[in-house]
């Protein structure tokens, strides 16, 4: 079993814990050309086989950069320190729901200990503390840098598969984690699925949706 990083933003974080997201698409880098057709080798993890038009291999096996099902992810979401106890442990804030978590010392690597004491020493100035009477820091810190111990969410690989990004059906598009409660769509086909384009192309930039693009398809559930 493997453990990697992942980043999803705030609105999605929000959906994880609501338990309405339980996939999420990924650009394959690079991008195959012709069908694909996804095997398991029983020495390396899920790896994707492009072939072209003749049948014949049009590429190098990919391995999913997010590993196979049983392995697991940690969410990357913005953060900021929130506050200290007097032993210089550390509370997080999240900025997707506001939530809280206080990191006990045993939980934080070693490599990152001088550099908490730093921080918190830092954050502990008189001329910071006083702002509010508590040593807190108010810059949120980008899903990028979030350190693994500061981590809340740990997701479990289900499945794993590729598609072309707008063969996604509209089932798939509420388990990207669209809200269905929409009355005013109920008589538009595909309305999860076009919000999810929307979203989409909110992230990757306009005509990312019309590139159509081949996806990892990600499947989990959130490990209590």
């Amino acid at each position: 079993m493997s453990e990697k990083p992942i980043l999803f933003s705030a609105p999605m974080v929000r959906a994880i814990l609501d338990g309405r997201k339980t996939q999420t698409r990924r650009i394959m880098k690079p991008q195959p050309v012709g069908p694909v057709f996804i095997a398991t080798d029983p020495k390396t993890p899920r790896y994707c086989l492009p072939y072209n038009e003749t049948l014949t291999m049009g590429g190098l096996a990919m391995r999913c950069p997010y590993g196979q099902p049983g392995d697991r992810l940690w969410v990357r979401e913005t953060w900021r320190y929130r506050d200290w106890t007097d032993d210089g442990e550390p509370e997080i804030e999240f900025l997707a729901d506001g939530g809280s978590r206080l990191v006990f010392g045993h939980k934080i690597p070693p490599e990152w200990g001088d550099r908490l004491s730093d921080i918190w020493a830092g954050l502990s100035d008189p001329s910071n503390y006083a702002i509010d009477q508590r040593a807190a820091d108010r810059r949120w810190r980008p899903a990028i840098h979030m350190p693994r111990w500061a981590s809340r969410i740990t997701l479990e690989i289900t499945g794993i598969r590729v598609e072309m990004l707008q063969d996604i059906s509209e089932a798939d598009a509420l388990a990207e984690g669209i809200d269905p409660k929409f009355p005013q769509d109920e008589q538009v086909a595909n309305a999860a699925m076009m919000r999810y384009a929307d979203i989409w192309e909110s992230i990757n930039g306009p005509g990312s949706w019309a590139a159509n693009p081949w996806v990892w398809v990600v499947e989990f559930r959130r490990m209590k």
